[in-house]
């Protein structure tokens, strides 16, 4: 139960992040588990994000693209270029493709299981579903508390 608590989805970043070690045993199993957080057909809830998701799915492509850059999402732009690009590859028809691409670069970041294959199937028959699914899981999985104190590049020594 703790765990569902902890997997409520957050559009925007709340407050500053806690820099505190995720070394308790239930963020272990979301931040390593190795199969998607969130089922495929998920994508129902929020209704905010599912809206989104539906309607403009570039938006919430740009707005996950942009989380894995930077959780915090200071200078995010909802007309950035990963949205233009969907988009664009979306007015041809041809959106799962980049989409495909994404998918397999997330799961390889975060150690989920699939295929090149698998990505490409759920990417051209359930684009909208996907979406909203890559966006909640990059949210969870790179959230300050749960990765724990990550040192800047900055502040590394030659």
């Amino acid at each position: 139960m703790e765990i569902e608590k902890e997997k409520v989805y957050r559009a925007w970043p709340s407050g500053p992040p806690t820099y505190q070690q995720a070394t308790s045993e239930h963020l272990q199993r979301i931040t390593h588990n190795k199969r998607w957080n969130y089922s495929l057909f998920s994508c129902f809830e929020p209704g905010s994000l599912c809206l989104m998701g539906s309607c403009l799915p570039c938006i919430t492509f740009g707005k996950t693209q942009a989380r894995t850059r930077d959780p915090e999402l200071p200078d995010f732009s909802h007309c950035n270029t990963q949205c233009s690009l969907f988009a664009f590859l979306a007015l041809l028809g041809s959106q799962w493709i980049i989409q495909t691409v994404k998918r397999g670069e997330t799961r390889e970041r975060f150690g989920i299981e699939g295929s090149c294959c698998g990505d490409c199937c759920v990417s051209f028959c359930c684009s909208c579903c996907a979406v909203i699914q890559e966006e909640k899981e990059v949210e969870l999985r790179t959230r300050p508390e749960y990765t724990g104190y990550q040192m800047t590049s900055g502040m590394t020594y030659p």
